[in-house]
Protein backbone atom coordinates (compact mmCIF):
# COMPACT_ATOMS: atom_id res chain seq x y z
CA UNK A 1 0.00 0.00 0.00
CA UNK A 2 1.61 3.32 -1.02
CA UNK A 3 1.79 5.89 1.77
CA UNK A 4 2.16 9.52 1.33
CA UNK A 5 5.08 11.62 2.81
CA UNK A 6 4.37 15.25 4.56
CA UNK A 7 6.87 17.57 5.57
CA UNK A 8 5.85 20.77 7.40
CA UNK A 9 8.84 23.35 7.22
CA UNK A 10 9.14 26.99 8.50
CA UNK A 11 11.27 28.85 6.62
CA UNK A 12 13.30 31.35 8.82
CA UNK A 13 12.88 34.33 6.69
CA UNK A 14 9.25 34.45 7.40
CA UNK A 15 8.53 33.48 3.44
CA UNK A 16 9.32 31.69 0.09
CA UNK A 17 13.02 33.30 -1.03
CA UNK A 18 13.91 32.98 -4.28
CA UNK A 19 17.07 30.89 -2.46
CA UNK A 20 14.66 29.02 -0.50
CA UNK A 21 12.52 28.51 -3.65
CA UNK A 22 16.12 27.20 -5.83
CA UNK A 23 17.10 24.66 -2.64
CA UNK A 24 13.70 22.96 -3.20
CA UNK A 25 14.08 23.07 -6.46
CA UNK A 26 17.81 21.31 -6.51
CA UNK A 27 16.60 18.72 -3.43
CA UNK A 28 13.66 17.52 -6.25
CA UNK A 29 16.13 17.21 -8.72
CA UNK A 30 18.42 15.30 -6.15
CA UNK A 31 16.07 12.89 -5.42
CA UNK A 32 14.89 12.25 -8.53
CA UNK A 33 17.86 11.04 -10.00
CA UNK A 34 18.52 8.81 -7.02
CA UNK A 35 15.06 6.91 -7.54
CA UNK A 36 15.94 6.96 -11.26
CA UNK A 37 18.92 5.13 -9.83
CA UNK A 38 17.69 3.10 -6.70
CA UNK A 39 13.72 2.92 -6.84
CA UNK A 40 12.89 2.85 -10.79
CA UNK A 41 9.28 1.39 -10.69
CA UNK A 42 7.91 4.17 -8.16
CA UNK A 43 9.29 7.05 -10.59
CA UNK A 44 5.27 7.73 -11.68
CA UNK A 45 3.18 9.92 -9.67
CA UNK A 46 5.40 10.32 -7.22
CA UNK A 47 3.43 13.47 -5.99
CA UNK A 48 6.25 15.67 -5.52
CA UNK A 49 5.54 19.12 -4.65
CA UNK A 50 6.26 21.94 -2.39
CA UNK A 51 2.85 24.13 -0.98
CA UNK A 52 3.29 27.62 1.09
CA UNK A 53 0.44 27.77 3.35
CA UNK A 54 -2.38 30.51 2.45
CA UNK A 55 -2.23 33.17 5.57
CA UNK A 56 1.02 32.51 7.07
CA UNK A 57 3.72 32.96 4.12
CA UNK A 58 6.48 31.22 6.47
CA UNK A 59 5.22 27.57 6.43
CA UNK A 60 5.62 25.28 3.78
CA UNK A 61 4.51 21.53 2.69
CA UNK A 62 6.94 19.13 1.47
CA UNK A 63 4.96 15.86 0.10
CA UNK A 64 5.87 12.49 -1.93
CA UNK A 65 4.42 8.93 -2.40
CA UNK A 66 6.62 6.29 -1.41
CA UNK A 67 5.23 2.56 -1.56
CA UNK A 68 5.99 1.87 1.95
CA UNK A 69 7.71 3.95 4.92
CA UNK A 70 10.63 1.34 4.91
CA UNK A 71 11.12 2.46 1.59
CA UNK A 72 11.54 6.32 2.12
CA UNK A 73 13.86 5.16 5.20
CA UNK A 74 16.07 3.66 1.97
CA UNK A 75 16.41 7.29 0.63
CA UNK A 76 16.63 9.15 3.57
CA UNK A 77 19.28 6.77 4.98
CA UNK A 78 21.35 8.34 1.54
CA UNK A 79 23.99 10.34 1.18
CA UNK A 80 22.42 12.46 -1.12
CA UNK A 81 19.43 12.91 1.22
CA UNK A 82 22.01 14.03 3.43
CA UNK A 83 23.61 16.45 1.63
CA UNK A 84 20.29 18.65 0.42
CA UNK A 85 18.83 18.68 3.79
CA UNK A 86 21.90 20.34 5.05
CA UNK A 87 21.03 22.68 2.54
CA UNK A 88 17.63 23.11 3.00
CA UNK A 89 18.16 23.79 6.64
CA UNK A 90 20.29 27.00 5.95
CA UNK A 91 16.89 28.43 4.67
CA UNK A 92 14.31 26.95 7.91
CA UNK A 93 13.39 27.42 11.48
CA UNK A 94 14.29 23.59 12.21
CA UNK A 95 12.64 24.24 15.71
CA UNK A 96 9.04 24.24 13.87
CA UNK A 97 9.28 20.57 12.19
CA UNK A 98 6.38 18.27 11.33
CA UNK A 99 6.83 14.55 9.56
CA UNK A 100 4.43 12.54 8.77
CA UNK A 101 3.44 9.55 6.18
CA UNK A 102 -0.58 8.74 5.63
CA UNK A 103 -0.91 5.44 4.98
CA UNK A 104 -3.04 3.54 1.93
CA UNK A 105 -3.21 6.55 -0.07
CA UNK A 106 -1.48 8.79 -2.93
CA UNK A 107 -2.81 11.80 -1.87
CA UNK A 108 -1.55 14.26 -4.20
CA UNK A 109 -2.39 12.99 -7.77
CA UNK A 110 -1.50 14.61 -10.74
CA UNK A 111 -4.11 12.87 -13.32
CA UNK A 112 -7.38 11.28 -12.15
CA UNK A 113 -8.75 8.81 -13.99
CA UNK A 114 -12.26 9.84 -13.81
CA UNK A 115 -13.69 11.87 -16.22
CA UNK A 116 -13.73 15.55 -15.45
CA UNK A 117 -12.00 15.08 -11.89
CA UNK A 118 -9.25 17.61 -11.16
CA UNK A 119 -6.00 15.99 -9.76
CA UNK A 120 -4.60 17.78 -6.44
CA UNK A 121 -1.48 18.51 -8.21
CA UNK A 122 -4.15 20.55 -10.93
CA UNK A 123 -6.05 22.60 -7.93
CA UNK A 124 -5.33 26.35 -7.53
CA UNK A 125 -5.78 25.47 -3.85
CA UNK A 126 -4.58 22.45 -1.80
CA UNK A 127 -6.42 21.91 1.90
CA UNK A 128 -5.15 19.32 4.52
CA UNK A 129 -7.79 18.70 6.59
CA UNK A 130 -6.64 16.83 10.00
CA UNK A 131 -9.35 15.11 12.42
CA UNK A 132 -7.89 13.55 15.48
CA UNK A 133 -9.69 10.79 16.94
CA UNK A 134 -9.53 9.10 20.34
CA UNK A 135 -8.20 5.39 19.49
CA UNK A 136 -11.31 3.23 20.88
CA UNK A 137 -13.50 5.33 18.09
CA UNK A 138 -11.45 4.72 15.36
CA UNK A 139 -13.78 2.28 13.78
CA UNK A 140 -16.30 4.80 14.92
CA UNK A 141 -14.79 7.24 13.06
CA UNK A 142 -14.41 5.39 10.04
CA UNK A 143 -17.83 4.47 9.59
CA UNK A 144 -19.24 8.15 10.34
CA UNK A 145 -17.09 9.35 7.52
CA UNK A 146 -18.14 6.78 4.72
CA UNK A 147 -21.65 7.55 5.40
CA UNK A 148 -21.35 11.32 5.24
CA UNK A 149 -18.67 11.39 2.15
CA UNK A 150 -21.08 11.88 -0.40
CA UNK A 151 -22.73 15.11 0.83
CA UNK A 152 -18.78 15.96 1.38
CA UNK A 153 -18.09 14.70 -1.99
CA UNK A 154 -20.58 16.72 -3.86
CA UNK A 155 -19.45 19.48 -1.79
CA UNK A 156 -16.06 19.46 -3.22
CA UNK A 157 -16.41 18.13 -6.69
CA UNK A 158 -14.64 18.11 -9.30
CA UNK A 159 -11.86 18.33 -7.01
CA UNK A 160 -10.69 15.26 -5.71
CA UNK A 161 -10.14 14.41 -2.21
CA UNK A 162 -8.51 11.60 -0.41
CA UNK A 163 -7.79 10.56 2.98
CA UNK A 164 -6.08 7.88 5.21
CA UNK A 165 -4.53 7.51 8.49
CA UNK A 166 -1.52 9.22 9.90
CA UNK A 167 0.92 6.41 10.62
CA UNK A 168 3.26 8.42 13.05
CA UNK A 169 1.26 9.53 16.47
CA UNK A 170 1.39 13.40 17.68
CA UNK A 171 0.19 11.74 20.84
CA UNK A 172 -1.00 8.36 22.18
CA UNK A 173 -4.22 6.86 22.90
CA UNK A 174 -4.96 9.48 19.72
CA UNK A 175 -5.28 8.78 15.29
CA UNK A 176 -5.30 11.13 13.28
CA UNK A 177 -7.43 11.12 9.86
CA UNK A 178 -5.57 13.48 7.16
CA UNK A 179 -7.94 14.23 4.32
CA UNK A 180 -6.28 16.27 0.93
CA UNK A 181 -7.79 17.48 -1.57
CA UNK A 182 -7.87 20.51 -4.13
CA UNK A 183 -10.35 23.64 -3.96
CA UNK A 184 -11.14 26.59 -7.26
CA UNK A 185 -10.26 29.16 -4.13
CA UNK A 186 -9.77 29.57 -0.53
CA UNK A 187 -13.18 31.20 -0.43
CA UNK A 188 -14.88 28.05 -1.56
CA UNK A 189 -13.20 26.08 1.43
CA UNK A 190 -13.74 28.33 4.04
CA UNK A 191 -17.60 28.03 2.60
CA UNK A 192 -17.91 24.54 3.75
CA UNK A 193 -17.81 25.44 7.38
CA UNK A 194 -21.09 27.55 6.79
CA UNK A 195 -22.79 25.43 3.91
CA UNK A 196 -26.43 24.80 4.45
CA UNK A 197 -26.08 21.17 2.47
CA UNK A 198 -23.37 20.04 4.77
CA UNK A 199 -24.91 20.89 7.87
CA UNK A 200 -24.72 17.43 8.88
CA UNK A 201 -21.97 16.30 7.60
CA UNK A 202 -20.16 18.64 10.26
CA UNK A 203 -22.45 18.06 12.61
CA UNK A 204 -21.46 13.88 12.01
CA UNK A 205 -17.78 15.08 11.92
CA UNK A 206 -17.96 17.26 15.37
CA UNK A 207 -19.20 14.40 17.11
CA UNK A 208 -16.48 12.17 16.31
CA UNK A 209 -13.63 13.75 16.74
CA UNK A 210 -11.44 15.97 19.33
CA UNK A 211 -10.13 18.39 17.10
CA UNK A 212 -10.16 19.42 13.42
CA UNK A 213 -7.70 21.15 11.67
CA UNK A 214 -7.55 22.63 8.15
CA UNK A 215 -5.09 24.53 6.42
CA UNK A 216 -5.10 25.93 2.79
CA UNK A 217 -1.80 26.04 0.48
CA UNK A 218 -0.56 26.88 -2.92
CA UNK A 219 1.75 25.21 -4.88
CA UNK A 220 5.02 27.30 -5.18
CA UNK A 221 6.52 27.07 -8.49
CA UNK A 222 10.15 25.80 -8.86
Amino acid sequence: MPVTEHVLLTTASGTVTPAYRAACAHAIEVQDAWCAAHLPTILKARGVAVFQQVGDPAATLLTAHWDSVAQHNLWIASPENGQIFALLQEHLDMTRFTYFHVDGVAAFSHVEEANGAVPVLRSPVVGVARYAVETGRKVEFERVWTEVKGAYDGFVGPYVHRGGWRIEKESEGREEFVVVGGWESAERANALEKAKELTAFREAIKAVVVWADVKLYTAVQL
